[in-house]
């Protein structure tokens, strides 16, 4: 950016603050006011993809989406999760429907426009039963994102090379979720990661015995390419359940061999990951992903 036009447009951006006494800004999907008076300085911050490559199949590899898929309702607006490990939980549903913001979605499908994009409470299943819609279409950054595949997942999981040592369970600050590494991982200094799952089966803290880091550590390995998926839970109706225990990811696959109202999930817990299925109408997660 030329030094004029950046001058140019500091000096408006002052005289607007001037001018209203307040500054408004939204942190995701919260709207934080500042008295003027109370600012000596203001620092911009450009978020930008971290660099970690990691294969899916022979020959082709991809990076992830910087955070889970979010959307907003009433303003028809899609993003993603100010960080990683952030995810929404049981804020998902207020009074029986949907809250502000959401991060758990039905399969998306392009049979009923109630089902485009899983943004919908609807339970019959043969609403579902179209060819799936990926949302990597409501990003409009100028990336191509996209849905996994099932069996990319698998691939990154458990068949890449070295795969086994680039996959383990952990926290970041108390947060519980799975931690992916890029292929030809290097530890920075100052980092120990224990690849692998826990021996406590439905453990919620079991995460945590398992290894934990704390916000300035992830940053470092997030710096190198780490990606970490929370324990987001999962959504049935309106009912929400499993929160800081398990993992549910949607795939772009569907299940035909148990009917069109089934569809493939990525799922880890504690104590393992895998794939598994369920019926389209449920509520889970998405971590997009572009090709390189």
């Amino acid at each position: 950016m030329r030094k004029g036009l950046l001058l140019l447009i500091l000096f408006l951006l002052a005289t607007i603050l001037s001018a209203q006494n307040i500054m408004k800004v939204w942190s995701n999907d919260t709207l934080i006011e500042f008295d003027i008076s109370t600012i000596d300085s203001i620092t911009f911050e450009v978020k930008t993809e971290y660099v970690g490559v990691f294969s899916v199949a022979n020959n082709k590899r991809v990076a992830f989406a910087p955070g889970n898929l979010q959307y907003i309702p009433t303003a028809d607006t899609w993003l993603f999760a100010a960080n990683q490990y952030d995810y929404i939980g049981t804020r998902n549903m207020v009074n029986q429907a949907f809250a502000d913001t959401i991060d758990l979605f039905a399969w998306s499908t392009d049979t009923d426009p109630s089902t485009a994009w899983g943004v919908t409470l609807e339970d019959n299943n043969d609403l579902y039963a179209g060819n799936f819609v990926d949302w990597g279409a409501t990003i409009g950054d100028g990336n191509t994102w996209r849905t996994l595949t099932s069996a990319e997942w698998e691939y990154i999981r458990a068949k890449r090379p070295n795969a086994s040592k680039l996959i383990g369970v952990g926290s970041i600050n108390g947060i519980h979720g799975l931690i992916l590494l890029p292929d030809g991982w290097i530890a920075p200094d100052g980092i120990t990661f224990k690849s692998g799952y826990s021996d406590k089966e439905y453990s919620a803290i079991a995460f945590e015995e398992y290894q934990s880091f704390t916000i300035e550590q992830w940053n470092t390995m997030q710096a190198a390419g780490a990606v970490f998926l929370p324990c987001a839970g999962f959504r049935l109706g309106t009912s929400l359940a499993y929160m800081q225990m398990a993992g549910l990811y949607w795939t772009s696959s569907p299940h035909a061999a148990y009917g069109p109202q089934f569809a493939s999930y990525f799922l880890f817990m504690c104590d393992g990951a895998g794939i598994g299925y369920d019926t389209r109408s449920g509520g889970n997660a998405v971590r997009l992903v572009k090709d390189l």
